[in-house]
């Protein structure tokens, strides 16, 4: 068949995306509000500093569509809100998940959200674009899991989980 290339799967928190995409435009809609005065249509005041303010949050939330995995051939690509990454496949020996530590909680381990981590040629490598409640993030590594074709490691149920 022509034009089939390799497989791709997505793995993504469909509802963190759609959350991200309307908390963005919530933020672009009073952005615009505050540039726009409808009293005095044809002032000529500065009005490209709140074009920032506007044009960031659009191209975020045109990015949080985006946002997650891609598994194709023999490339996992990660996608986040401001960076992407290409890892290859074979340097990928395990998929976890673990506790949310980054910017919303100050880099401390939080107990509530989980996020996937992949173990890289022996280092660790956060994957903050799924991250979630912990049955959604254990779902998504699972996935991952499987479209990578690994195993799940016999002390990997709750051994990410910090009690306290």
């Amino acid at each position: 068949m022509a034009g089939t290339g390799p497989m791709r799967i997505i793995i993504a928190n469909r509802n963190a995306r759609i959350a991200s995409i309307i908390l963005l435009l919530v933020f672009v809609a009073a952005s615009v509000g505050g540039i726009y005065d409808p009293a005095d249509q044809f002032a000529a005041g500065d009005w490209w500093p709140g074009v920032i303010f506007v044009a960031v949050p659009l191209i975020l939330a045109g990015r949080s569509a985006t946002v997650g995995v891609v598994v194709v051939g023999d490339t996992v690509i990660s996608r986040g809100w401001l960076r992407t990454r290409k890892i290859s496949r074979v340097d990928i020996s395990a998929v976890r998940a673990v506790n949310y530590s980054g910017i919303l909680n100050w880099s401390g381990a939080s107990t509530q959200f989980l996020m996937v981590e992949l173990e890289v040629a022996g280092s660790h490598v956060e994957i903050l674009a799924l991250v979630g409640r912990p049955a959604k993030v254990r779902r998504m590594a699972d996935q991952l899991r499987d479209a990578l074709g690994l195993e799940t490691s016999p002390a990997e149920p709750g051994a990410h989980r910090i009690q306290g």
